[in-house]
């Protein structure tokens, strides 16, 4: 099949696939005004419209396994060099990919939706399926399946592709950006959802629907976020894992509402408070899901970001979407708001309610500071702004013009805030939260007992004490620092002792809790890893050289070409052999190495990990061992080889009677720096064929001898050595980037507990009532669950 009729093709099977969505959500609406005979049309293009999805996806991903380089989304992200599974991540590395996999959650999410809300189905099929015409239509916008072409038109059928970014051939290429676009399209159902409850004017009942899918979505993007920490810690070399890059921000901030949101659904849940509250974060988390989507995706943030898949293309359509269906949500919210029922909260301040809106309060604070850092070049680049906003923000922080990553200053006044402001602004905001997260879980919803909280509190603060007075002995001084140990601590002690006393109920009932503990050992991990890690010590090491920095020895062993077995391809390293002691023995491979193919240096750090920190290499330059008898010259330069300035003038060829022969000659002016006496020397190489090539040096002085050892006509380059100097050659260098990161596994190892906390939720809310009375049944894990319960309830005490 040739490149016109793919494109044929594949944006029929788009273009469809919109119709058959927009078809499905008429369909639903037309069902909601007491016609249920449409239900069967709107089921039928819901199948339809995933059927023609998944059609184009396995189209798209077939052309990339093919190597189809004549369509110019494959020739763009792909080349011969990749392996399969980076050829198959070069499907969701641009625009359109990702989009189709944030569709497809949809898309596949809407028949779970069909069998298991009954009533419900019609409220959030339909604007579910609007909502993913909308993003098929983004696909078809940046379409996929355009032929690759030449600026006149032609078809072109290339036999290479231009291939991924070297930083992107990196296994979580392949699992981090599905995984973030799986959370979007899970905060998607969540959000249909909660249109659907204020619809049918279901205030609770879209709470338990929404709950399991609420759960999944914010673990997942939590998930996603930790893999693009981790991505940029092992690969990119700079020494951390969040740079406060406008790109990680964007998808932070919906992070943080879904928080929120989480907090008010499990309130709600217990006793119906927050009715009009939870819908309006529900709105308001997937508005910023679109924000981060438009802000990454649309070019806004491209001359200000590091990230390389910032693209141009969308911006007008994402922004007329974003709009929509922020303000048509909105818009029915406020409709609605009379119609919502009420139920007071408890006014005791050590009540569960007073705690979760404080919380709800805090996490939505933090989402605006920082969405306020991430949107000033979109704000300020509006006429007549910029200027006004630099002077005045210009006092209080340091900003960015445009000239951070070697750009000119902008004109029109657009600028940026740097990762101060998120630094100096978010530390002191976020210390309520764990303050909260620390004590709350041993409140009662209405009311709290407050001698079995203090109770309850004594051996977790006994904790907190033990580990802060350790961080002041290991040389923790900061006070902002001091109390984010303390607090923490103190919340991994409450915690788990409430785990303790759930684990009697089901062991389902406890992810709440595990993911609280997960979010101290993080924040434990950042205070260490971050506040107190070692300053990078920039060493500069001849081959067969040691050096010491921070208690451990780093020997250079020269480089070494590193082989990828499935590809062939090589990749230099520097190869370092460190020690610690008699018992601490490790070699380290940080890469560097030039990629033609992207015109430019990788480099890929080394990292030691241990329980309590990692020592980091970062390379930084390799410099090649130097002869000093010798210099490489290009017409016109000059270079000193000894006590002489020698500059290379022009060739001279000398035909030996047939073009096969001659003597190939460098006109060389030779300056004695001692006496600054200058002559013209003009040693040759003798070519003739079936011969070995014959050096003709010349004399300097009495004892030394000029020679051309080689010559590059298309160049215009001369290598030169002067024999009888005997200048000691200089060895090989390596610069390398050594520090030490202290506490930083506590950060991963947070970050899983805070994901398998999210999934036991997920399993637990999963397996609740549904709307309508209808039970949907336990999975096996749940009940397997409440068989252990039963056994602990039954065992003799």
């Amino acid at each position: 099949m040739n490149s016109t009729s793919i494109y044929y093709l594949g944006s029929g099977m788009i273009i469809a696939a919109i119709a058959l969505a927009l078809v499905s959500a008429i369909s639903y609406i037309v069902v909601t005004h007491g016609k249920p005979h449409w239900l069967r049309p709107a089921r039928w293009s819901v199948a339809g419209a995933l059927a023609l999805a998944l059609g184009a996806a396995a189209l798209l991903l077939l052309l990339f396994i093919q190597h189809r380089y004549d369509v110019r989304y494959v020739n763009d992200y792909s080349s011969e060099e990749l392996e399969f599974r980076f050829r198959v991540a070069a499907l969701w590395a641009g625009q359109p990919g990702s989009l189709v996999v944030w569709a497809l959650v949809g898309l596949l999410a809407a028949p779970l939706l069909i069998r298991r809300t009954r009533g419900f189905e019609p409220y959030a099929l339909a604007p579910l399926m609007l909502l993913e015409a909308a993003l098929l239509l983004f696909m078809l916008l940046r379409n996929p399946f355009l032929p690759t072409v030449s600026e006149a038109g032609a078809l072109l059928f290339p036999p290479d592709g231009r291939g991924l970014n070297p930083q992107l051939h990196n296994l979580w290429m392949v699992i981090h950006p599905p995984t973030l676009f799986v959370s979007y399209g899970l905060l998607g159902v969540m959000w249909a959802i909660a249109i659907g409850g204020l619809w049918r004017r279901d205030y609770d009942g879209w709470v338990r629907q929404a709950l399991p899918w609420t759960v999944a979505g914010w673990g997942v993007l939590g998930l996603a976020l930790a893999m693009g920490g981790y991505w940029a810690y092992e690969s990119l070399g700079w020494g951390g894992y969040w740079g406060w890059d406008p790109v990680e921000n964007a998808s932070l901030v919906p992070w943080l509402t879904a928080t929120a949101l989480l907090h008010g659904l499990v309130l709600q849940k217990a006793h119906g408070g927050l009715r009009r509250l939870n819908v309006f974060l529900a709105i308001l988390t997937y508005g910023l899901v679109f924000y981060a989507s438009f802000l990454t995706r649309s070019g806004v943030l491209a001359n200000f970001s590091v990230h390389s898949f910032v693209e141009v293309g969308l911006k007008p359509a994402m922004l007329t979407t974003m709009l929509v269906l922020v303000v048509a949500s909105t818009a029915l919210w406020l409709v609605r708001w009379r119609d919502v029922p009420r139920r007071p909260l408890s006014e005791a301040l050590g009540s569960r309610d007073s705690a979760f809106v404080l919380l709800i309060l805090g996490f939505v604070t933090l989402a605006v500071v920082i969405s306020l850092g991430n949107s000033i070049p979109w704000i300020s680049a509006n006429e007549g702004v910029g200027y006004a906003m630099q002077r005045f923000w210009g006092r209080f922080f340091t900003l960015d013009d445009g000239t951070i990553f070697g750009n000119e200053p902008f004109t029109d006044g657009r600028f940026s805030f740097t990762a101060e402001f998120f630094r100096r602004t978010t530390p002191p905001l976020a210390i309520i939260l764990v303050l909260l997260m620390s004590v709350a879980p041993l409140w009662g919803w209405r009311d709290s007992n407050r001698r079995k909280v203090w109770q309850s509190l004594r051996v977790p603060g006994g904790l907190a004490v033990l580990v802060t007075a350790l961080s002041i002995a290991l040389g923790v001084r900061d006070a902002l620092s001091l109390v984010y140990v303390f607090l923490a601590s103190l919340a991994i002690g409450t915690n788990l002792t409430i785990i303790v006393r759930t684990l009697r109920s089901g062991w389902l009932r406890i992810g709440g809790y595990l993911a609280h503990v997960g979010m101290g050992l993080l924040l434990l991990g950042v205070v260490g890893s971050y506040t107190y890690a070692s300053e990078d010590l920039k060493m500069t090491i001849a081959e067969g050289d040691t050096q010491t920095a921070y208690g451990h020895t780093f020997t250079y062993t020269g480089e070494e070409v590193l082989i990828n077995p499935e590809t062939g391809q090589q990749r230099t390293a520097l190869r370092f052999d460190v020690d610690k002691g008699t018992s601490n023995h490790f070699v380290a491979y940080p890469e560097l190495f030039w990629n033609a193919r992207m015109a430019t240096w990788t480099q890929t750090p080394a990292i030691q990990r241990s329980l309590w920190r990692d020592v980091y290499l970062s390379p930084a330059d390799s410099l090649p061992a130097i002869d000093p008898n010798k210099a490489q010259l290009g017409k016109g330069q000059e270079a000193k080889i000894g006590p002489y300035l020698v500059q290379f003038a022009a060739f001279e060829v000398t035909d030996h009677g047939n073009a096969a022969s001659a003597d190939v000659g460098a006109s060389l002016v030779v300056t004695d720096t001692r006496t600054s006496a200058v002559q013209t020397l003009l040693p040759k190489l003798r070519l003739e064929p079936g011969q070995p090539i014959v050096e003709l040096p010349v004399t300097l002085g009495e004892t030394l001898n000029v020679a051309l050892e080689n010559f590059s006509p298309a160049n215009a380059q001369v290598v030169v050595r002067v024999d009888g100097l005997n200048l000691a050659p200089i060895p090989a260098k390596a610069v390398v980037d050594v520090s030490i990161k202290p506490a930083i596994g506590l950060v991963w190892t947070g970050t899983l507990l805070m994901f398998t906390g999210a999934a036991l939720a997920w399993l637990r809310r999963r397996g609740e009532l549904a709307l309508g009375g209808v039970v949907v049944r336990p999975s096996m894990w749940q009940r397997v669950g409440n068989v252990m319960a039963g056994l602990r309830r039954a065992a003799p005490r």
